[in-house]
């Protein structure tokens, strides 16, 4: 029951951003000028540009991710679905789940076309353990989820909501960034080190936290 009322949502909310095309496009969009911008605008050298591109990449991946989370409920308040959906008999918590599920999606497309993008515009790789960077890029990716998925909610029912979000959302993802860049740069060097083992320990931390919170706060945040 749990199970089909998570995917009913999830496949509801797929088929109207397939059906509108209203953030995907823009966010890759966005996401892939600043990547241009920042590989060959900027006044870096070789070394430079190497050395920033993790903390770059993963800066506008949130930057834009910000504007996906945003899009889940504030679109569906302005057309009414929102307070339909909040007349069937679902916990607060499939909610969560359900939206944050989407939005975990739609960052790992963002992921999938900003990081290639920005190991070749700043000339770096991170392929040197397919595996642990596979494992930063999902934990990232729920970490900004579940934090993004409640902060939206709790600031898609206000004036200036994505102002807001910027405001709240920033601060609380500092641990996802800084953790993130760190792994992906040292990936970026050679073998993974204990230091390197740590961020991931301190993303995955992160991400176990956010979704827990999230999953117990979503009850009250819905309601506002």
């Amino acid at each position: 029951m749990l199970a089909t009322q998570v995917w009913w949502i999830i496949q509801k909310d797929i088929v109207h951003e397939f059906r509108a095309k209203q953030v995907v496009p823009r966010m890759i969009l966005v996401g892939v000028m600043v990547a241009f911008l920042a590989g060959y605008q900027l006044d870096l050298s070789q070394q430079q540009r190497q050395q920033s591109a993790a903390g770059l990449c993963w800066l506008t991946l949130c930057l834009v991710a910000m504007f996906a989370v945003s899009q889940t409920v504030s679109a569906e308040r302005e057309s009414g679905c929102w307070d339909a959906l909040r007349l069937y008999p679902i916990s607060p918590q499939v909610v969560y789940i359900s939206k944050m599920v989407v939005n975990t999606l739609l960052i790992g497309t963002l992921q999938a076309v900003l990081v290639p993008l920005f190991a070749i515009v700043c000339d770096t790789s991170w392929l040197g353990n397919p595996g642990a960077l596979l494992g930063v890029l999902v934990l990232g990716n729920l970490g900004v989820a579940s934090v993004g998925t409640l902060m939206g909610t709790l600031s898609s029912g206000l004036k200036h909501s994505q102002g807001l979000l910027v405001l709240l959302l920033l601060p609380m993802l500092v641990p996802v960034v800084v953790s993130a860049a760190e792994a992906m740069r040292l990936l970026a060097v050679g073998p993974l080190t204990v230091a390197g083992w740590r961020w991931i320990q301190l993303l995955a931390t992160f991400a176990v936290v956010s979704t827990t919170i999230g999953w117990l706060m979503y009850d009250y945040v819905i309601e506002e």
